[in-house]
């Protein structure tokens, strides 16, 4: 059956904190006789999920997954999904939305596009990570991490960082079928300094031929080199690192919304804006409301 995206809903996933961009929550559906489904949607986060107690289906368009107590499932970028809760038992299960790209360190280069879902599909790991012996591991990782993130005690986002890369490196373990195809370390030798430059370019117009240029690259050559390892344009991941960085300037400097989009490169204030709320779903200056009425952290 054909599914067109359009017909059904973009899931916008608001994060409690900017910089450490995942949701991990636990949802307590109450006994049932009538079966529920939930509605189809997608979202560009990965998603998690580990059934505390009762059973379940999570139904994309391809199969069905079912799931009870300690089963774990885990949903590629932009999957078209929906749940199926059924039976007369209580339901708790953990839901977990990760920004990938904002758990990309260089040290993860390699496995960028995979990893964010730009050359891979996250889900067809859920049925071998079900039948390993590492769906135990995971199990309980996410736990960890939903405690963390309750608590929130000082030094949280370490903890929570190093559990969600193990969890990671669990997938690689039970990955047989290589879904997660590292790239080529020439590849990644030749792309890390594009990557360095864009950085310290991101106030100025960071052209991909200048870019290029630098490195002593042919432009059309060096714009499919960088498609072919990080999974998207050179303009795209500009974009993406800008968004980042104009996020972390709205919410440690006291500079205007007009310097800051200047700051991170845009002639044009309207532009910067309308970028933004693409990306964060909502204006600078409403970004910047919604994290000061967030209470405090607690120490």
């Amino acid at each position: 059956m054909t599914m067109s995206f359009s017909t059904y809903d973009r899931e916008q996933v608001d994060y409690a904190d900017p910089h450490c961009r995942m949701k991990i929550w636990t949802i307590n559906h109450q006994s049932q006789v009538s079966e529920e489904y939930g509605p189809w949607h997608y979202h560009e986060e990965v998603e998690w999920i580990a059934v505390l107690k009762g059973t379940m289906t999570i139904e994309t368009t391809n199969r069905h997954y079912p799931l009870q107590g300690g089963d774990v499932m885990l949903l590629g970028s932009n999957e078209l999904h929906r749940s199926h809760k059924y039976g007369s038992s209580e339901l708790v299960y953990i839901v977990c939305h990760v920004d990938m790209t904002a758990f990309m360190d260089p040290s993860l280069l390699t496995y960028y596009a995979a990893l964010t879902g730009k050359s891979a599909n996250l889900t067809m790991l859920s049925e071998p990570l079900s039948k390993s012996g590492s769906k135990g591991q995971a199990y309980e990782l996410l736990n960890r991490m939903l405690q963390d993130m309750t608590v929130r005690q000082r030094g949280y986002e370490l903890a929570v960082n190093a559990s969600f890369k193990m969890l990671l490196y669990t997938l690689i373990q039970i990955d047989e079928r290589k879904v997660i195809a590292p790239m080529d370390p020439q590849l990644a030798e030749k792309l890390r300094p594009a990557l360095a430059l864009i950085e310290q370019q991101l106030e100025t117009s960071c052209l991909i031929a200048d870019i290029g240029r630098q490195l002593n690259y042919n432009g059309s050559y060096f714009a499919k080199l960088f498609k072919r390892g990080m999974g998207m344009t050179f303009t795209s991941y500009v974009q993406m690192r800008r968004m980042k960085r104009a996020a972390q300037l709205l919410l440690t400097e006291t500079w205007s919304v007009t310097e800051i989009s200047g700051r991170v490169g845009f002639a044009s204030p309207a532009q910067f804006y309308q970028l933004f709320k693409r990306h964060y779903g909502c204006s600078p200056k409403q970004f910047i409301a919604d994290q000061a009425l967030k209470p405090a952290v607690p120490s």
